[in-house]
């Protein structure tokens, strides 16, 4: 017998598991936890710092799940290092190619054109990418802490998850380690298909991002790095659905440091029940309070001008 129906529970389970009380609860304590970081003095006028630092946090976690052993502090070189010659290390984009041609892009760190540059190693690449990615997508959320409200215009998922695969593999491609076939297009139509129905459907947002944050790491709905992609995706559920609209959350970032406790929450998801999900979905409420106690350490980093100490 086929396993897909055991590994992709559809909406109404989840939104079932969303509804119990363990699940509520857990909810309950990570908006909590959110609502406190949001009304953190040191994003009153550091909120773009702290936005940043989230990205390489929350990249470094990345990394991490996916097997590319780095540290903050050296991403965070890695990253300010990119930041001042990123034209010089990554891929050209073929305006005939790029999903993004449309106009839909243009935040991204990631574009430019340049030489193979191999004075980084693989996992590097990867780490690299993954920030890209991460700061891309962090580019596009909406301000906050401005005199006047300003609202980003919305990316059609598509173009998003375009991007965001782009971003991850760009430096990989730049070093020549990786060619550009099948980068920022599904590995599994499939399942991008059924990702996308996750986000369509009535569910509340940490259950939403929990559904996409499992389904990209069983499935392999991007190559590579899925769970690259799923990630960045459940952040931006979470910003643009008002739970962390800061941005500040680093939401994998306790995943990273128990990756064999996350193995075993994601088991529940697979086991399709409601019982198991929502184990899984307690796990990721869990995920999200501690992503945002992250953000409220970055926060007060930025307060006391010592962000990159510790």
């Amino acid at each position: 017998m086929s396993i897909d129906p055991l590994i992709d529970p559809d909406a109404a389970l989840i939104a079932r598991a969303a509804a119990r009380p363990e699940v509520v609860a857990a909810v309950d304590a990570a908006t909590a936890a959110t609502a406190r970081l949001r009304f953190h003095e040191g994003l009153r006028r550091g909120w773009e710092e702290a936005r940043a630092e989230a990205a390489v946090r929350e990249a470094a976690a990345l990394s991490i799940l996916l097997g590319a052993r780095t540290s903050v502090d050296d991403l965070r070189l890695l990253s300010l290092s990119d930041a001042r010659g990123a034209d010089a290390q990554t891929v050209p984009v073929d305006p005939r190619e790029d999903p993004l041609a449309d106009g839909e892009g243009g935040s991204s760190p990631s574009e430019g054109a340049g030489p193979a540059d191999r004075s980084r190693d693989p996992a590097e690449d990867l780490a690299l990418g993954l920030w890209r990615s991460q700061w891309g997508l962090a580019s596009g959320f909406d301000p906050i802490n401005t005199r006047a409200p300003v609202r980003r215009r919305p990316r059609p998922l598509p173009a998003l998850t375009a991007a965001i695969h782009r971003d991850i593999c760009s430096a990989l491609i730049a070093s020549g380690r990786l060619g550009r076939e099948g980068v920022a297009v599904p590995a599994d139509p499939a399942a991008m298909a059924r990702a996308a129905a996750y986000i369509r459907a009535p569910l509340p947002a940490v259950a939403c991002a929990g559904a996409l944050v499992a389904h990209f790491r069983v499935r392999e709905v991007f190559a590579p790095a899925s769970a690259g992609v799923g990630g960045a995706l459940a952040r931006w559920v979470l910003v643009t659905r008002g739970v962390d609209p800061t941005g500040v959350a680093a939401i994998s970032a306790v995943d990273a440091l128990d990756p064999a406790a996350a193995s075993r929450a994601l088991a529940g998801w697979v086991s399709a029940d409601e019982e198991g999900v929502a184990r899984w979905l307690v796990h990721v409420a869990g995920s999200v309070e501690y992503g945002a106690e992250v953000g409220r350490d970055i926060a007060l980093r930025v307060q006391a001008g010592r962000l990159g100490s510790g």
